[in-house]
């Protein structure tokens, strides 16, 4: 028996349908009440916190609450994104449980992503590759660690996907394709790119008279972000130039060519020769598949990648969540590799070549199953550094010998300036009352000392809140108990000492 006799086609076809049918809006249902009990698992079992760019949302929603402007003006602030100022605005009255909230909001909107992915596979290659694209997306550890940390980036994606998973299911679906877009504009400026071209593609349709209201919601976000920063700031370009500063003091500002340079290595996200190789030649496979109807999936690798090289020739930070759109159709790409050969049936040259990559992508993909084992060690690394580093910080905040020292003792020098917005947000203190080491021109002499337990800082939590990363605590004196300063309290992970 040959691979492109009928009974091997048939075969696959069976497989096909099967997955189709399987595809019903009771089974969608079960999917859906199985995805909140995970997501209730993972926020009740892992017990994450949100970021240092999350945290400094939640306060900038305080002060928005307390009715006032944010105040901006911090050490090494972070980008201020407009939309997720307003959530952590809806999160404050829940006070101390507002950062846990937020972490239980991006686990949602993790899950939602999966299931806009889900849709947009659907709606392009069946279902069969969709639900093999979810199953590769959950190898994803960097996307997983970004939803147990509250990241921004995460609620982006979930709008930029719904929006393409609707738009394939009724091209130029029109006003709720913008509004998605709108929203996704206020986190991330990449989505401004995505709306102006949305309104060149609904053009034809809409004409010059009915393009207007979709021309005004594509400057709509431009326009809100500049003015809100105008009024908070009284610099309409504040986002682009504290972010540039930002990003030239952590030497992120690499450059186009540099930028060039590293888009392999970004797309790969956490598993680099599956996504790149696999799924370079699965997404040239789904093109082959897809012919006329690759409009979509083409326009977004394209904008990704020119949104990309356009942050670098900015003089912005060039980072690998930059990229993360581009790299999850990649992981679309590793899904055909899996499924193509059940899919494609004739002609039979191209059936035998997808099983072929089929082949492939099974020995490509045993090879590196223990580094995909890795990541997942790695992930979990990072969770319970990030869980108890800091539940030990509010633990040792909340110390009877050292409350009374946080406002009669000042000011607090921090090992690392990522722990100032997490203190903040926990102690209500002002930001004048705290001093990151990095920031200090010598030793302090006086106030409390903040030390990390620096045996407990592993490297597979490099990326944790309040850790003291090798870019920040670049004196002699971070993280050290200074002669002059006596001990208070201490717990596994964390010491105070003062001088008063």
């Amino acid at each position: 028996m040959t691979l492109a006799e009928p009974s091997t086609s048939g075969r696959g076809a069976r497989i096909a349908a099967r997955a189709e049918a399987l595809a019903t809006r009771r089974n969608a249902t079960l999917a859906a009440v199985l995805a909140g009990f995970v997501v209730l698992l993972l926020f009740f079992g892992l017990r994450t916190y949100p970021n240092y760019d999350s945290y400094y949302q939640l306060l900038w929603g305080q002060d928005l609450a307390h009715g006032h402007l944010p105040d901006y003006n911090v050490f090494r602030s972070p980008t201020p994104h407009p939309l997720s100022v307003l959530v952590g605005f809806v999160l404050s009255p829940f006070g101390l449980a507002a950062d846990r909230l937020m972490v239980l909001l991006t686990l949602g909107a993790w899950v939602g992503l999966l299931w806009a992915i889900y849709r947009f596979t659907k709606h392009l290659l069946g279902t069969l590759v969709a639900a093999v694209a979810v199953l590769v997306m959950l190898t994803r550890t960097d996307l997983e660690f970004f939803a147990l940390r509250g990241v921004v980036d995460i609620w982006f994606l979930f709008l930029v996907f719904t929006a393409a998973a609707m738009e394939v299911h009724k091209p130029r679906r029109g006003m709720p394709v913008m509004l998605l877009l709108l929203a996704a504009g206020l986190l991330r400026p990449e989505a401004w790119v995505l709306a102006g071209i949305y309104v060149l593609w609904m053009f034809p349709a809409k004409g010059f008279r009915g393009i207007w209201p979709y021309v005004l919601l594509a400057v709509a976000a431009p326009v809100v972000w500049l003015a809100w920063d105008w009024i908070v700031t009284g610099k309409p370009l504040y986002s682009l130039t504290s972010t540039r500063e930002t990003a030239g003091e952590f030497k992120r500002n690499r450059g186009v060519l540099e930028a060039v340079k590293l888009v392999p290595d970004y797309i790969g996200a956490n598993e680099k020769i599956v996504n790149v190789v696999i799924g370079g030649l699965g997404s040239l496979g789904a093109l082959w598949m897809l012919r006329r109807r690759a409009y979509m999936p083409l326009a977004l690798m394209l904008i990704g990648l020119a949104t990309f090289l356009a942050i670098a020739a900015a003089g912005l930070s060039v980072i690998p969540r930059y990229l993360a759109v581009p790299s999850i159709l990649f992981n679309l790409g590793v899904a055909v590799g899996l499924t193509g050969w059940l899919v494609v049936r004739e002609p039979r040259r191209a059936h035998r070549l997808f099983l072929a990559f089929f082949v492939l992508t099974l020995l490509v993909g045993a090879w590196r199953a223990i580094p995909y084992s890795k990541d997942f060690r790695k992930l979990h690394g990072q969770e319970t550094f990030v869980k108890g580093q800091h539940t030990a910080l509010k633990a040792i905040l909340d110390d009877p010998k050292v409350v009374p020292l946080l406002t009669s003792c000042g000011p607090i020098t921090t090992p690392t300036h990522s722990a100032i917005p997490v203190i903040r947000f926990q102690t209500g203190l002002p930001k004048g009352a705290f001093q990151p080491s990095i920031a200090q021109d010598r030793p302090p002499d006086r106030g409390l000392l903040l030390v990390g337990n620096t045996f407990n800082f592993e490297p597979s939590a490099a990326r944790s809140t309040s850790g003291v990363s090798e870019r920040s605590a670049r004196k002699w004196w971070s993280n050290y108990p200074l002669s002059t300063f006596k001990f208070v309290a201490g717990n596994a992970r964390w010491r105070v000492y003062k001088n008063c």
